[in-house]
């Protein structure tokens, strides 16, 4: 059994807004919640060493979900609980899979480029010369030499039960092994695919469609046949495909919101370091050199003084394949090793790869100990907290950690090193139950991500991951998306709430008692924030302590509330908030109720305010007088003129709505307009110009001008059930009608032909409110619109005969 982790334990000093209680983590070395004890003699300052990104890709939602996470915790701990926090992260930039990826995208676009194509073999044939070695390597029970055309009936023969869910092999279940089987199923049927289109058609030879769906495949070909000639003193194609991608990282990690590193160590900055740290555990005699100048770790030597190994994971401990995978694909395997078990601290140099002298001879360094290395020449002999995804526990960090404790343990003190005392690993994210990961290719990268309609946000991916908690197994599900957006629009529309209070109402009578219950429940909802963050992290219920208080703040009579009340519940839930990083780069203590979101673009308000005065201005003279007459429409003309705009591109959408709404009440001028055709207008002001916009006039019984606000969730789902119950009712009285009687036709003719087909039946409609799609989105045929056009003429002509009879009437 893995010795317990022994945390030292200075005198322990609550922070000031701890109220006296500690704080525990989930401690991997203990495989419990531990006690937060600090190594600073004051208890105020933390170190923290993550593992950061190998940068041979673009990082995926399963890397946001570790980064995020973190992040949270990080600020929890800064900004909550006011430590101190030297926070440092490494870029592994020289690896295996960096010197493959590099190497083989090198080659590949040496092929794809006549000039500099490597021999005679053309695209065609190295095409199918890789397709074929592809199928040999990864899909053995295939024929190498089987056609393009005849690979589906090939897959169906002999992996068709794998498709279907079944194992592999028959009596061993191995879902990692499935999962990469079905990914080079897909590899390969892409890459026969793009055979087929090329014997279609050769002029495709240089459209991205057929070299995406071959390259996965040519790819490693090439790099069998030329990845040895590369020159191992020039690193500049590796380091230039790492510095791509870390600085790509790092824009990823930015549009999170995520705080960057107080330290970044990258190992190609660090070489002369880590050969003088494997040297002092060679010198201690944990480690020792083979004949191709390779040095390994001694894992039997150093449980024979009497330290632990594999202290996070001994189960995992003799799981051959996980060895495997952290020596890397480019290790040589040597029978020299003593055991199997006994991983390399410094590999020695094949060609092709990228190499440095050492006092061993060219090579480069193993996985483990650049982290062991760099964080000891930042932290020092001890850490308070080592943290990475759990896929790392074993053998990463094990590694880390029996190398590290060997460089410092003291060799005349006879006891084990303590180099980390906190291992927190970040769980998980699964898709469909397997782990998302690069190797399976079912990964979503983060940009794309945030680029997609209707896709995750920053500030939703935080709240999803935080519902989801930091150490458990995770998957992004419709329900888990639904509760994450339930919450942030009930947060938002608290916000929205409380920023319209108008502070003139409260008078004496209610700002001078304080309503108890509020009192209360803020007391309740700080307490439970509090005990649920002190509990190892607990974000999913400090964040449902949040949703609780809002929901209680509702229930209570908004008029029996003191405005002063209202603004500090409000403040304290936005610095919450603000606090978890929910609200970009806003400081914690901000005295701004809300965040980013509830006001609409400050580009864009003075656009807003003059249309919505307009509207406000047309409401109130279909009340006062029933009629918008060219004075009216002057004195509009004036105001606009009057109104000083800035126009740019992001403006010109709001332009487009003020000259769309100018025309609008235009129409309305040269006779006597009914007030259901002037509140028409002003409805289609609101309902679809502004809406289209994220835009919501809210008409106000207490005041005759509107708010300007934007458009939420929960507004959008109230709109959208009105509208259907109003489908269902204009429905049912379409059922009920027969035949139209003269008074219903004199009853129509007041209607403006403008609003004769506004209705459910329809989702948009032109200037003249003729009809553009069905209800369900779908263009209208020409027919169609013909028939409505016909209609409409029709209308037109009832409704001016109407208007000029009306007109008589009033002016005889």
């Amino acid at each position: 059994m893995a010795s317990q982790a022994r945390v030292q334990q200075p005198p322990w000093q609550p922070p000031p807004n701890a109220d006296g209680k500690s704080i525990h983590i989930y401690n991997s070395l203990t495989r419990s919640k531990t006690l937060f004890s600090p190594l600073d003699p004051q208890g105020r300052k933390v170190t923290w060493y993550v593992c950061g990104p190998t940068v041979y890709d673009d990082a995926h939602v399963g890397h946001a979900r570790n980064y995020v996470s973190t992040d949270v915790i990080r600020r929890i701990l800064r900004d909550y609980f006011q430590f101190d926090v030297k926070f440092v992260m490494n870029i592994t930039d020289v690896d295996d899979k960096i010197i493959i990826r590099a190497r083989q995208h090198y080659l590949f676009d040496q092929l794809i480029d006549p000039n500099r194509r490597r021999g005679t073999t053309t695209v065609q044939e190295t095409s199918l010369a890789a397709f074929r070695a592809y199928l040999s390597k990864n899909l053995e029970s295939i024929p190498h030499d089987v056609s393009a055309k005849e690979l589906p009936s090939q897959i169906e023969k002999y992996y068709g039960d794998v498709l279907v869910g079944k194992a592999l092999q028959e009596g061993k279940i191995s879902k990692d092994d499935e999962d990469k089987t079905k990914m080079r199923i897909k590899t390969a049927q892409a890459a026969a695919d793009g055979l087929a289109l090329l014997e279609a058609s050769p002029d495709s030879i240089e459209d991205e469609a057929f070299l995406g769906k071959v390259k996965d495949v040519i790819m490693p070909y090439l790099d069998s046949l030329y990845g040895s000639t590369f020159d191992a003193s020039d690193h500049s194609i590796f380091t230039k495909w790492a510095k791509k991608y870390e600085d790509r990282f790092m824009e990823d990690m930015q549009s999170l919101n995520v705080l960057e590193p107080d330290v970044v160590t990258r190992v190609t900055e660090y070489v002369e370091k880590i050969t003088a740290f494997i040297t002092q555990i060679e010198q201690r005699g944990f480690a020792y050199k083979t004949s191709d100048n390779s040095v390994f770790f001694d894992i039997k030597a150093f449980e024979q003084g009497k330290n632990s190994y594999a202290r996070l994971e001994p189960w995992s401990r003799n799981n051959m394949d996980l060895q495997a995978d952290g020596e890397g694909a480019l290790t040589k395997k040597t029978s020299e090793k003593k055991s199997d078990a006994d991983f390399a601290l410094w590999k020695s140099s094949k060609q092709g790869e990228p190499s440095w002298q050492s006092p061993w001879g060219s090579g480069r360094p193993g996985w483990h100990i650049e982290c062991s290395a760099m964080a000891s020449q930042e932290l020092g002999a001890q850490m308070d907290i080592h943290s990475g995804g759990i896929d790392l526990a074993f053998p990463h960090h094990d590694n880390e950690l029996a190398q590290s404790e060997a460089y410092w343990r003291d060799p005349g003190r006879g006891a084990e090193h303590q180099w980390v005392n906190y291992f927190m690993h970040m769980g998980h994210l699964d898709v469909q139950g397997a782990k998302m990961s690069k190797s399976l290719k079912n990964f979503v990268t983060i940009r794309h991500e945030l680029s997609r309609g209707g896709g995750l946000n920053p500030r939703s991916m935080r709240i999803l991951f935080m519902l989801g908690g930091w150490k458990e197994r995770f998957e992004v599900t419709e329900g888990l998306k639904k509760e994450a957006s339930a919450w942030e629009d009930k947060v938002n529309n608290f916000f929205i709430k409380v920023l319209s209070l108008d502070e003139t109402k409260f008078v004496n009578g209610h700002e001078s008692n304080i309503n108890p219950s509020v009192q209360t429940y803020l007391a309740e909802a700080k307490d439970k924030f509090h005990s649920a963050l002190t509990d190892s992290f607990n974000t999913s219920l400090a964040i449902q302590a949040i949703s609780e208080l809002i929901t209680k703040y509702n229930s209570l009579e908004a008029g029996k509330i003191p405005f002063e009340q209202s603004k500090t519940v409000a403040l304290w839930i936005t610095q919450m908030v603000n606090m978890f990083g929910l609200n970009g780069t806003a400081k914690v203590d901000s005295e701004t109720i809300g965040w980013s979101g509830i006001d609409v673009p400050a580009f864009a308000k003075p656009y807003l305010t003059l249309i919505s005065s307009i509207r406000d201005r047309l409401r109130q003279q279909a009340q006062k007088k029933g009629s918008i007459d060219v004075e009216d429409v002057t004195d509009i003309r004036q105001t606009i003129s009057d109104s000083p705009l800035a126009e740019s591109a992001e403006t010109a959408p709001y332009q487009k709505v003020l000259d769309h709404v100018l025309a609008m009440v235009s129409q309305l001028t040269g006779s006597k307009q009914s007030i259901g055709s002037i509140m028409g207008v002003a409805d289609r002001i609101r309902d679809e110009n502004l809406w289209d916009l994220g835009i919501y006039l809210e008409d106000r019984a207490d005041s005759p001008t509107a708010r300007i606000r934007p458009v939420t969730k929960e507004l959008r789902e109230a709109k959208d059930a009105q509208q259907a119950k109003k489908a269902k009712k204009s429905l049912a009285d379409r059922s009920r009608t027969t035949t139209a009687t003269p008074a219903g036709r004199d009853d129509k003719r007041t209607i403006s032909p403008q609003e004769l087909f506004r209705n459910e039946e329809y989702s948009a409609w032109d200037d003249d409110g003729l009809p553009l799609k069905d209800n369900e989105g779908n263009e209208l045929t020409n027919s169609k619109r013909k028939k409505l056009k016909k209609q409409w003429d029709h209308q037109k002509r009832l409704h001016d005969q109407w208007q000029s009879q009306h007109q008589q009437a009033q002016n005889p």
